[in-house]
């Protein structure tokens, strides 16, 4: 059994832009952290949330020439973790779906 290397697709341009579109909410960053309350503990987990959309980034981008699938699915979970930091400041944001 010989390995072959991998070969990847270039990435699509439409691709990169809805990578960078998706990481794109991290900008609010400096608005959820005047939002949260001083000693909260959810401000630990503030503070991870722009490294985890930057490395989820990075790695949708780096899977998005031979793993098509990966990169959906990292994309999907960095789109709900927007939406939890998002509800994690405000958990009353959630009261416009009933």
């Amino acid at each position: 059994m010989s390995a072959s290397p991998i070969h990847p697709e270039p990435v699509p341009l439409w691709l990169k832009i809805v990578i960078i579109a998706c990481c794109a909410p991290v900008a609010g960053f400096f608005n959820l952290m005047s939002l949260c309350p001083p000693a909260a503990e959810s401000r630990t987990l503030l503070w991870l949330y722009p490294f985890y959309v930057f490395a989820a980034g990075i790695c949708a981008w780096m899977c998005a020439g031979s793993r098509r699938a990966v990169t959906w699915i990292l994309l999907v979970l960095l789109l709900l973790t927007h939406v939890a930091m998002w509800l994690l400041v405000d958990p009353m944001l959630i009261s416009w779906l009933r």
